[in-house]
């Protein structure tokens, strides 16, 4: 597994419950950009013993790790097959922080260094098509260039997935008051129990009227509940 920490379905289930999808120390609310470690390196692997943290907030950690969000077996076993034939080393934490390190502490697209956003290593060559953990096939990226994601036009906070400027919260936040005109937000929330259960700790949706949200924003239905689909193009 990716970082050398096993995770059951059921562990990774718990944590990603408790944390709602955010970093436990700062806070950035993106799943795909979420690391595990144990908080006491030599207890066990159970949900007490685990803390997400991003990519910034782990760089100084060397020890095994997993993602929040869980690796696609296939991928998993195309990796250590990949690696195996290339005869490479795994990526490992301390392997990861050094990589970060050696490249500039920054991301190789935008250049925004470790200390402003969450990093990430990218495999140039997917490893759905043979691409392996070699230094030559890695990249260092940010997580708004890997995921291809950008700042929510409305300044709510969230992330929006390009080539959309909106994230989809402030998107369903507008199609229910477009849909019910003569109601307030207030009450809206409280019909829509599960839309604002989605949301983390002092976060809220806006609609802010001088933006308007690209076709395919618009042609999006809203969602009720939060939905953390596999990572695509993962690290």
């Amino acid at each position: 597994m990716f970082g050398g920490l096993p995770l059951a379905p059921s562990v990774r289930a718990a944590v990603a419950r408790r944390c709602g999808g955010a970093c436990e120390r700062c806070g950035l609310d993106w799943p795909w950009a979420l690391y595990v470690f144990r908080g006491d390196v030599g207890g066990p692997i159970s949900a007490e013993n685990l803390t997400v943290l991003c990519g910034a907030c782990s760089i100084e950690r060397t020890d095994p790790f997993a993602t929040l969000v869980g690796e696609r077996t296939i991928r998993a076993i195309r990796l250590t097959a990949n690696n195996r034939r290339a005869a490479v080393q795994p990526m490992t934490a301390g392997r990861r922080r050094k990589l970060i390190a050696a490249r500039g502490g920054g991301c190789e697209a935008c250049g925004i260094p470790g200390s402003e956003r969450a990093l990430q290593v990218h495999h140039k060559l997917a490893v759905l098509q043979g691409g392996d953990d070699g230094e030559d096939n890695l990249m260092v990226l940010c997580f708004a260039c890997h995921h291809h994601v950008q700042p929510c036009a409305t300044g709510c906070g969230g992330w929006a997935k390009k080539p959309r400027t909106i994230c989809r919260n402030c998107v369903t936040r507008r199609s229910l008051e477009e849909l019910f005109p003569d109601v307030t937000w207030e009450e809206i929330k409280a019909r829509n129990p599960g839309f604002v259960a989605s949301w983390k700790p002092g976060y809220e949706p806006r609609n802010a009227v001088d933006v308007r949200p690209r076709p395919d924003d618009a042609e999006r239905p809203p969602l009720a509940e939060p939905v953390f689909p596999g990572r695509i193009g993962q690290v």
